[in-house]
Formats: structure tokens, C-alpha cells, sequence
């Protein structure tokens, strides 16, 4: 068993809804439920008539990487939506279920706890996941707040509170 699973803490909406335990809501109004990123309107009909055209594809597991077509768009995607040079769809795009699972997956990755006080930088406020995957992977999360932009470097980049332990 992972040593670091006594490090997790609970999921803010888990303390939310112990909050809530004893409360009434208005009946008058709906609730807003933002803790699972579920839909909340109905599907268009052209995604409904998309899907059903093409069920028949639906039969078979896709492979991990996801088809050259799909990997192709999310890169011209990418490239479009945050001004980005060119990416390799075939060595820089794998699709992923959802952003849970990838930042998780990417974190145990690229930490290498065999280095000395293992960071990770995180945004604050921040994503659960992000600690999360820090902790179970052996590293420290820092908590720094974000800049308005983000620039992803493939260089050694120091923060001053992590005394030159914090990689991109």
C-alpha cells in the first residue's frame, strides 16, 4: 500500500457537504451542484445524431494514443486556441478520459523521488488533484499564486520558496 495515502486530504466538497448535513434547501430554487463537471444542459441534437451515425465504431476499444485523426485535431486545436508553434500530434497529443487521470498520470511520471525534497508546484487556488498526485507520488506541493500567464518551459526554472528544486 502506498505510504503517502495518509497524506491525502479530504475532498473540499466531502467537508462541504458535511456543512450541509443539517440544512433545509428552498424548495423554491434548484441547486447548483459544481463538484462533478457533469453536464448540465442537454446534449445538442447534432452531437445525439453524430453519435448514433457512427455506433457501429463504438464496438471496439480505441488504443491508447486514440486515432491519428483525433491526436491531429486536438494538436491543430492547441495551436489555434493558445498561439502555440507547431505540435506533433504523434509524439505530443495523447487523449485522455478526463484531466483527473492525466495530471495524475503525469505526475507519477515525471517526479523523481530520488531527488532530495521532491517539489511540485501548484497553483493556488488549485485543482485537488494537483496535491493529490504530488503527495502520492512522494513530492511536497508548493502553493504559489498563479500569473496571468503561463508559459511551460522545458528548462530548469526556480522559484525562490523551493531553493532550486522545482523542475519544468
Amino acid at each position: 500500500m502506498n505510504p503517502n495515502l495518509n497524506r491525502l486530504q479530504p475532498y473540499p466538497f466531502q467537508k462541504l457537504n458535511r456543512l450541509f448535513e443539517r440544512i433545509t434547501p428552498d424548495p423554491a430554487f434548484s441547486p447548483i451542484k459544481l463538484h462533478i463537471g457533469e453536464p448540465k444542459h442537454a446534449t445538442p441534437d447534432f452531437i445525439r445524431q453524430a453519435l448514433t451515425n457512427n455506433l457501429a465504431g463504438l464496438a471496439h476499444y480505441p488504443t491508447t494514443l486514440g486515432t491519428e485523426s483525433l491526436r491531429a485535431s486536438i494538436a491543430t486545436w492547441l495551436m489555434r486556441r493558445y498561439q502555440l508553434p507547431a505540435i506533433n500530434p504523434d509524439t505530443e497529443v495523447i487523449p485522455v478520459n478526463g484531466s483527473r487521470e492525466a495530471l495524475f498520470s503525469f505526475a507519477q511520471t515525471v517526479i523523481d523521488v530520488s531527488l532530495p525534497q521532491a517539489t511540485v508546484v501548484c497553483p493556488n487556488p488549485f485543482y485537488q488533484i494537483y496535491e493529490g498526485a504530488a503527495l502520492l507520488a512522494g513530492a511536497t506541493p508548493y502553493f504559489s499564486t498563479p500569473c496571468r500567464k503561463i508559459i511551460l518551459r522545458s528548462t530548469m526554472r526556480s522559484y525562490p520558496a523551493t531553493s532550486g528544486r522545482a523542475r519544468s
